[in-house]
């Protein structure tokens, strides 16, 4: 029996080795006829034979055939199915004309259509087969990415409008078809930890032309979204997912095709949304594996590319220890808004990752710190190291832009305008050893009008460790002078720790609150400063220390010495005795204070030389404290105030973004008016600017508190309501509230004020209109409650809005 067992196996391997070796291997590549761009996930098999194999996201494939010659078939949604003969085991270029059809709408009655039965089953099983999601993970990854001309594979294939270029058109078409404009390389790996432990670590990184990429270096971050999300984060948008409960209601579902690959069947269905329903909707393709309904192969994009830019991607997903897990993401960047002679930029990135491990222990170790961390040593690898981790070496392009973009850098010192760019970005324009800080060069306020000046600071040519800096301005409406100075002291440059000490002469606002924090050079919320006009001329001289506790918790403890006048006819009510009463308008406190943010699950980017902040989807928290204690620093005034800001932006699936803002505080209620707190209104007499999350009906000054609570509620409706090509109308709506007390309005006298104690309401309607990068429009705000005006017509009150990278 035995011998007979073994000859059995011995002719059955024989006869399967035999069958192996006389199979021939057909590889090539599918593109576009016209673009010359790759065609992902193409079906390829033999003619007559329903199975076969999926090319890669590169059009690039390989299937084994009986013999040459040999008729291969190649299949693929919105294209004529090709049939080629090859003839020889040389790679072949097949190339398919895509056809002019208009996708309408289909008419499916409910229950028939199986598209809808397989989105279902891909939802239920979503869980299982969200490799980003279902557990643990580690793995590498390598990146490149280039930049180039979007007419680069358009136009070249079109003889009759290549012959029409005048002389600067040729010399864009001659540039880009033979070098990039840019080129990015990167290398990662990364680890996982349920339910947030998240560490990326830059192993490598390369950018063509910089020595030092400085913020480029975040783009090496490999992190993506999975499509089983309910919203796709892409860019600075989020949109509906198309695996979702009742998305069907919302996208249309078709099952292009269905196909074989070895024992699965694989369904290809596209998707988009349906005529008739305004959302931030994806239109793409699925490529669903019957192996647990899991997504193999994934295209999105936004239907509309209405704001100068979009984004395309790709996802290949396949199984590695038993769970779907994505091992090839593919973007490509549209940027419709930048012309150069009539062509577009155009970016696409490739990233593969390897050595990937799912199911794993991973400890919390190897998660701690920031979720992105640059190697120091990332950029000075050699080219040794970089040849290890491509897959694919690069090609005759790629490294003419190395060269070339390279030369051109040393000779333009590009190196040096992008670490002027990462300076502007902050702020600060470099300026050989110091930086010139921009909010130094001008501002204004109802009080000084306006004020011109200028502030200088040190930067890293000087020193990493410390920064020192001046500043002066003069205002014209107050005709006053206003100077200060500080010296910063990073101990380790890289970590969020900063001492500081400061001398101030300056002016502040009077009973104002200001939270600690990273801030934009373009924030909407500063807009609020242009009203003010209840402010103290300030004497100030402190020190304080800035450290991180963990990686949600940022602090600031200081101490500080202040002479605060008031020039605006204010004084404090102060008694002495039985009928004796003394009038103060100048305040000096010896002052302690202690600043927190705490941002839950922030992500941070550890760069050489700090951090960066990468936001977080949940609520951020302020607090600001400070006490004044008699005696502190020379100090004659005892008093103490808290308050607290937490703001929430909600991304929805079909509703738009509400977002919420909430303040509160508490004070000492025999404290001065500057150490209360000034309800921020901003009605203005010759100003009418719209000001986010402040009360637009109330008057600067109106009300006075040291217990206060307001909440701003603002709900955007984007372009759900009306989509249109040029200007895009944006509405949203808006409602707030306020209530507060105030203890002893006697002891205050010289301003108008009143107490909150009934509730302050108002509502509005804003309407942006919307334009690439920016937005213009109008808002109308009404105020009504214990507290609205005699007239009507005065509590209803007209603004203009705008809107900076909406």
């Amino acid at each position: 029996m035995l011998p007979l067992l073994r000859t059995t196996f011995v002719t059955l391997l024989f006869c399967h080795v035999t069958h192996v070796v006389a199979q021939v291997v057909v590889t090539g590549q599918v593109i576009d006829e016209r673009t010359n761009e790759a065609l992902p996930f193409v079906h390829v098999s033999l003619s007559g034979s329903q199975q076969g194999v999926l090319a890669d996201s590169e059009g690039r494939f390989a299937l084994r055939v009986p013999a040459l010659p040999a008729m291969v078939s190649v299949s693929y949604v919105g294209y004529p199915t090709v049939e080629v003969e090859v003839a020889t085991a040389q790679p072949v270029i097949v190339r398919m004309r895509s056809l002019s059809r208009d996708l309408r709408e289909a008419v499916v009655r409910p229950g028939v259509n199986p598209a809808h039965r397989i989105m279902e089953a891909v939802y239920r099983n979503r869980k299982q087969n969200d490799g980003l999601n279902a557990g643990s993970f580690r793995y590498k990854s390598y990146a490149k990415t280039i930049f180039t001309i979007e007419a680069d594979s358009t136009l070249i294939s079109d003889s009759t409008r290549t012959t029409a270029f005048d002389t600067s058109q040729q010399e864009i078409l001659d540039f880009t078809s033979q070098q990039h404009i840019l080129i990015i390389e990167s290398a990662t790996e990364r680890s996982f930890r349920p339910p947030n432990g998240d560490h990326e670590e830059v192993l490598a990184m390369r950018v063509s032309g910089f020595e030092d990429p400085g913020l480029l270096a975040l783009a090496a971050t490999t992190r993506t979204f999975s499509i089983y999300e309910p919203l796709i984060p892409l860019g600075e948008k989020s949109y509906m997912s198309p695996v979702g409960a009742g998305t069907a209601s919302s996208y249309l579902f078709v099952l292009e095709d269905t196909l074989y690959q070895d024992v699965d069947t694989v369904f290809v269905i596209t998707y988009r949304p349906r005529t008739g329903k305004n959302f931030d909707g994806l239109a793409g393709t699925l490529w669903v594996n019957s192996d647990g309904y899991a997504l193999q192969n994934v295209i999105a994009g936004p239907v509309d590319r209405g704001d100068g830019q979009g984004v395309k991607v790709q996802q290949v997903h396949r199984k590695v220890n038993g769970t779907w897990f994505p091992v090839q993401l593919n973007t490509t960047y549209f940027f419709d808004g930048i012309s150069l002679d009539g062509f577009h930029p155009i970016g696409i990135g490739r990233v593969q990752l390897r050595d990937i491990e799912t199911g794993i222990d991973v400890s919390r170790k190897e998660v701690r710190g920031a979720e992105l961390d640059l190697d120091p040593m990332a950029l000075k690898r050699d080219e040794a190291y970089w040849r290890s981790l491509r897959t694919d070496s690069l090609t005759a392009k790629d490294l003419k832009t190395y060269h070339v973009i390279d030369s051109l850098s040393k000779a333009e010192n590009l190196g040096k305008t992008l670490k002027g760019l990462d300076a502007l970005l902050t702020g600060r324009i470099p300026w050989g050893p110091v930086d010139i800080e921009l909010k130094r060069l001008i501002s204004a306020n109802a009080y000084e009008d306006v004020r011109l000046g200028v502030g200088l600071s040190t930067n890293d040519r000087v020193s990493r460790v410390a920064r020192a800096g001046g500043w002066f301005g003069y205002g014209f409406g107050d005709g006053g002078w206003k100077y200060g100075g500080d010296l910063r002291i990073k101990p380790m440059p890289s970590r969020a720790l900063e001492l500081r000490g400061y001398y101030a002469n300056d002016l502040v606002e009077s009973a104002g609150i200001a939270y600690r924090g990273p801030r934009s050079l373009l924030l909407n919320d500063d807009i609020r400063l242009l009203y003010l006009d209840r402010m103290d001329r300030v004497e100030r001289i402190g020190g304080e220390v800035h450290f991180r506790i963990g990686s949600a918790l940022k602090a600031w403890v200081g101490t500080a010495s202040e002479l605060r006048i008031n020039d605006l006819g204010y004084r404090y009510v102060q008694p002495r005795a039985e009928n004796v009463q003394q009038y103060i308008s100048d305040f000096r406190s010896g002052e302690v204070s202690v600043d927190l943010r705490y941002a839950f699950r922030e992500q941070v980017a550890q760069l050489p030389d700090r951090q960066v902040n990468l936001g977080t989807k949940w609520p951020i928290l302020h607090i600001s404290s400070a006490t004044g204690i008699a005696g502190l620093w020379g100090g004659e005034q005892q008093w103490w105030r808290i308050s607290a800001m937490t703001e929430k932006t909600f991304r929805t699936r079909r509703l738009g973004t509400p977002s919420v803002r909430i303040m509160a505080g508490m004070a000492d209620a025999d404290a001065p008016y500057p150490f209360l707190f000034n309800i921020r209104g901003t009605r203005g007499k010759a100003f009418w600017v719209n000001t986010p999350y402040a009360f637009e009906t109330m008057v600067p000054g109106e009300f006075l508190a040291d217990r206060f609570v307001a909440v701003h509620y603002r709900h955007s409706f984007g372009r759900l309501l009306l989509k249109t090509r040029k200007w895009q109308p944006i509405p949203s709506i808006l409602s707030s509230a306020g209530v507060g007390a105030l203890g002893h309005p006697e002891n205050h006298s010289g301003y108008d004020f009143h107490s909150m104690e009934k509730g302050f309401f108002e509502s509005g309607v804003e309407v942006l209109f919307k334009n690439d990068l920016s937005a213009l429009g109008v808002g109308v705000y009404y105020r009504y409650g214990d507290y609205a005006l005699p007239d009507a017509a005065d509590n209803l009150y007209l603004k203009l809005t705008i809107g900076i990278g909406l």
